[in-house]
């Protein structure tokens, strides 16, 4: 119980220290039915459950993206998500996508819809492989307009299907993000988000 105490304290520091100066577009390790932009590069590194995971996303179509995704000292999978039906007013976005490795098949169906409150929205994501047990998220962004040199700014919390996991996504720019947050039971996960115009 006192290492969970901890956990949290420690949680709610790293929030109020990084919140002052971050925008989630993403969730830390589970998709979300936002698709790359056409004729972008999106370059990912993620620490996250004792593992590092470096990926590469391209975005072909605007509602279809593929790339690669290498876990350090582990498979290389090959990425698509295509991305049904945008979000509106109304109805969540709908997005399909898979990881593809010689002897593993990740398939999911992932929604994300704004959820009535301004910048809240939500994901919930179930599939085949490592989405058998199902996903879900929450982002909520603290400072949606960018003033002068402090990054916009959201909070997430999300089940990635094996734990909980929360923290805060710093934007600093269009083109690079950065995510800092906590696991239950398996400490840091941070991440970094580059996008490439082409």
């Amino acid at each position: 119980m006192d290492k969970i105490r901890s956990m949290i304290w420690s949680m709610v520091v790293v929030i109020i220290v990084v919140a002052g100066s971050c925008q989630a577009e993403r969730v830390a390790a589970m998709p979300t039915a936002d698709g790359a932009a056409p004729g972008t590069l999106e370059l990912d590194y993620l620490f996250h459950r004792g593992g590092h995971s470096v990926g590469l996303e391209v975005g072909l179509h605007p509602n279809f993206s593929a790339g690669v995704r290498q876990e350090v000292g582990g498979r290389l999978y090959a990425t698509v998500k295509a991305v049904l039906m945008p979000e509106t007013e109304e109805w969540p976005g709908l997005a399909l996508g898979g990881e593809f490795s010689s002897a593993h098949q990740h398939l999911y169906a992932v929604l994300s819809k704004q959820l009535g409150a301004p910048h809240l929205r939500g994901h919930l994501a179930f599939g085949l492989g490592r989405y058998a047990r199902g996903m879900a998220g929450l982002t909520v962004m603290l400072n949606p307009v960018k003033v002068s040199n402090v990054p916009t700014t959201s909070l997430f919390v999300e089940y990635d299907g094996q734990g909980l996991a929360g923290g805060v996504t710093a934007q600093f720019s269009p083109e690079l993000g950065a995510k800092l947050g906590l696991t239950l039971g398996h400490g840091l996960s941070m991440g970094l988000h580059h996008k490439l115009a082409f």
